[in-house]
């Protein structure tokens, strides 16, 4: 999971620069409106929002070394990130903001597809999808309660298959992206 994500913040860090809030993937039918973060007491908050125009613009400098991610990058309508120091003043209010985002998740249609629950002190992590009739995901929403005292929000959104994540998946070794990727696998059928 922290691959995942570290993946997805190194990505946006890199084009910051480019970086203006969009409004435009919140008519997508995978975004989700996760609200407004309460930073710690120390300040620690991370939030990175990647429009459309960016992600083109990424698929195109993509392109000659990365099809794959390419492909994938280009279909995204937008990503959303934030990470939020948790400290004794946010932690209950986030922890409660996380597990009312789940619920709600899970009475709007979005399908919980990876859980992970370690010891009390340990990961708390929860990957939901929203799958269209074409059997391809319209958004990933991904809540993590990280041992180190942060938490993780990231919604992305656009047309994503099965297959350009399981290509992502084995060519940047992203373990979580291989589980979301079996769950869509086609099972294979007997001859």
């Amino acid at each position: 999971m922290k691959n995942i994500v570290r993946s997805i913040l190194a990505a946006a860090i890199l084009s910051l620069a480019f970086v203006t809030p969009s409004r435009a993937a919140d008519s997508e039918p995978g975004y989700f409106d996760m609200g407004r973060f309460t930073p710690s007491t120390d300040g620690q908050f991370v939030e990175v929002n990647l429009s459309p125009g960016l992600l083109k613009f990424a698929a195109k400098i993509a392109a000659a070394k990365e099809p794959e991610a390419a492909a994938l990058i280009g279909n995204l309508r937008g990503i959303r990130v934030n990470v939020v120091g948790l400290d004794d003043k946010n932690r209950a209010g986030t922890v409660e903001q996380i597990n009312a985002i789940r619920r709600q998740l899970a009475t709007q249609g979005w399908t919980q597809i990876v859980t992970v629950r370690e010891k009390e002190d340990g990961d708390n992590v929860a990957v939901h999808v929203k799958q269209n009739a074409n059997e391809s995901i319209d958004g990933i929403v991904v809540t993590v309660i990280d041992k180190k005292g942060e938490a993780v929000f990231v919604n992305i959104v656009g047309n994503i298959t099965a297959d350009q994540l399981g290509v992502i998946a084995e060519k940047f070794d992203i373990d979580p992206l291989r589980k979301v990727h079996a769950k869509f696998e086609p099972k294979a059928k007997d001859v």
